[in-house]
């Protein structure tokens, strides 16, 4: 029984060998070639790892643009200008020659019921672009780009810019 366990493992053993002898330089290669990759793998990693953004960059631009629909529903123009607006948006409006909440009153008390549904969030360092589909009664709906920056740590809509148009206040 040992003979024949011999002879049938023979050629087995033999493979072996030619494959080992083969093998061999390519394991050679196959360790500088890893030695080569590791520092390429890890620098990927750190460039997807800062040129991301963080997580919740996006939940946060999303609950921004939650709590400015919610503002313009309920027309809370002091809580648009005061804590969903950027400063240089404010800015913009006052240069009309009327304070946030008078020009936002003025553009928007006919609007009933707005509703934004966020399509997508680009969040780019301190800056995000939001697409968003907008309606209200008796309005037809579109899809327009809401501009975010981040100021103090918060998120808040520094333009609006509708389908084919200019970048515009809300």
């Amino acid at each position: 029984m040992k003979k024949v366990v011999s002879v049938v493992a023979r050629p087995f053993r033999a493979i072996g060998r030619i494959l080992a002898k083969i093998l061999r330089p390519l394991r050679l290669l196959g360790k500088a070639l890893v030695l080569a990759l590791v520092p390429i793998v890890l620098l990927l990693i750190l460039l997807v790892m800062v040129l991301k953004p963080e997580a919740d960059s996006e939940e946060q631009v999303r609950e921004t643009l939650d709590r400015y629909a919610q503002a313009t529903r309920e027309k809370d123009y002091q809580t648009l200008c005061d804590d969903l607006y950027a400063s240089a948006l404010v800015d913009r409006i006052r240069a009309a020659g009327l304070p946030c909440e008078v020009a936002l009153r003025t553009g928007l008390e006919d609007r009933q019921n707005p509703q934004l549904q966020v399509l997508a969030v680009d969040v780019t360092g301190d800056t995000a672009s939001a697409r968003v589909r907008s309606t209200a009664v008796g309005e037809v709906p579109s899809v327009d780009t809401v501009g975010l920056v981040e100021e103090d740590g918060e998120w808040k809509v520094a333009s609006l810019s509708e389908a084919g148009s200019a970048a515009t206040a809300p």
